[in-house]
Formats: C-alpha cells, structure tokens, sequence
C-alpha cells in the first residue's frame, strides 16, 4: 500500500472521528476548521480527487449532526442548502490546495531537469558545482574532510569514431549508471564533460576514498565484461584533510592527477592528499 493512499485512508477516519466529536458536543459547535484538517492533508498529498472525496465525507458527517440536532426554524431546504454551501466550501480548499502541490511538483520536476544531465541523469556541470561547493563550505565550517575523484574514460573517442555516436551515448549512460549503483548516497556525481565524470565524497578521507575507487573500478570491470565494451578508466583523487582552496582549484588539481594516471599508462588511479599543517602530501 503506497503512502497516498495510507494518508487518504487516514484522512477518511479522521474525518469520521471529527463527525463523532461533532456529534457528541453539539451543532452549536462548529467543528468546520478540524474538518479542515483532513481536507488539506489529503488533496495535498492525494491530490483534487482525493481532497474532493473527503470534503465530500466531511459535508455527511456534518450533515447527520445537523439533521440529528435539528435547530428550530430548520427546514428540509435550509439544511441542504447549508450542506451545499459546506461543500462547496471544503471542495474549493481541497482544488485550491492540489492546485498548490501540483505547482510545487511542477518547480521540482523544472529544478531537476535544469540540473540534470539530459544523457546520463547525473548532475550537470553547473549543477554539481552547486553541489559540491556546499558541501565544502560544510566541509570548512566543521573541519571534516573531502574527497575528489576526476574521471576520464580511456579511448572513449575511438568508440565514438569506430561504432558511432549512438553506441558512444549508451556506454556512457551505463558508466553513469554504474557509477550511480556503487557510490553512496551521500556522495554526489556529476558529467562534467564528454566522457569526464567527477564524484564529491564529503567527509571521506584517503584511505576511504581508496576503497571507494576500488570499489567503483571493480564495478567497472563487472559493467564491461558484461556488456563488451573495451573501455577502462584513469581516475585523479584529491583529498583535502581541511578545505582551503575553492572549487576550481580543487578540480584543477584532481583534473592534473588523473592525467598523471594516463601518463603511467591509463587504468590506473592517482591519490594526492592536501594536508595545511604541510600543505601537501602525494601518494601513488
């Protein structure tokens, strides 16, 4: 059962349970804002239908009190008029708010494609930049570390000249979803060029960040040998012990190191930490 229809389902039963109270205190008593409640909750969550239908529970379980505690000077007429003013009423919160939550949505989907890769789905250049100088500024205020992985597929260009462009697209659509598939959700990822990806690792040291590659290039050799393509990957890795360089800077520096990576013959991966107290430390 998905979560809508739990929370139309509760919306129903609160609405029954507002009717009881109604009719133990009384139509003197306007219970009319706490039926209110489940309106809202519904269309926003269930959307117009869903807020409709329980204005429309909401406007019998009125209706019965009224009728069970008949005010004098009440007739048959003025009571269904007042039952179709009530629902007019609860129906016309409940478009209203659908209304809204469709909107919201709607930013949201907007929001998400203006930051998404159209190919991959990762996050665009612009987009991951965001991202990850958020999660630096994070990284400074807190003094945690931060990891940086710049990755450059190798003789991505001879896939494209020899099978085409089609089949270009489609290797790097499974290299971002396999990326995808091994790096945590914390973690963010992003194309930030032809066949160039860059994961953020927040709060990940070296050592972590090591079996992340690890773990992402043994992904990798599983993807090929069972898709066939003849692709490997150089991998440039930047840890910072303490954030003190901005965005560019950092990408700089992991863009270099993977370079490094093709230089010693490509498949392989370069780790570079930077340390204040020494500035900078290289592992290989």
């Amino acid at each position: 059962m998905t979560d809508h229809r739990l929370i139309f389902i509760a919306s129903i039963m609160t609405t029954m349970l507002i009717g009881y109270y109604d009719f133990q205190t009384g139509a003197h008593i306007s219970m009319m804002l706490l039926y209110a409640v489940p309106i809202l909750a519904s269309a926003w969550f269930c959307g117009k239908w869903g807020g409709i239908i329980v204005a429309g529970a909401a406007t019998i379980s009125w209706s019965m009190v009224n009728i069970f505690h008949k005010l004098p000077g009440e007739n048959d007429a003025i009571l269904s008029w007042n039952a179709f003013s009530r629902f007019a009423i609860f129906a016309l919160i409940a478009y209203t708010v659908s209304l809204q939550a469709q909107l919201r949505l709607a930013l949201e989907r907007e929001k998400l494609r203006a930051d998404t890769d159209r190919l991959t789905g990762l996050l665009n250049k612009g987009a991951f930049r965001r991202r990850v100088e958020d999660e630096m500024d994070r990284a400074k205020r807190y003094n945690h570390p931060l990891s940086l992985a710049f990755i450059d597929l190798d003789n991505f260009k001879q896939v494209n000249d020899v099978q085409g462009h089609a089949r270009g697209d489609k290797l790097l659509e499974q290299v971002s979803e396999t990326i995808n598939q091994t790096i945590r959700k914390t973690d963010i990822a992003g194309r930030v060029g032809g066949d160039e990806f860059v994961i953020c690792f927040p709060e990940t040291t070296e050592k972590q960040a090591r079996n992340a590659i690890g773990n992402l290039v043994k992904a990798f050799d599983i993807m090929t040998s069972q898709t066939g393509w003849q692709i490997t990957a150089s991998i440039g890795v930047l840890t910072c012990t303490e954030v003190c360089d901005t965005y560019d800077a950092l990408l700089g520096k992991a863009d270099k190191l993977m370079y490094v990576a093709k230089d010693r013959g490509k498949n392989n991966a370069v780790f570079e930490t930077v340390d204040p107290a020494s500035y900078l430390r290289v592992s290989e």
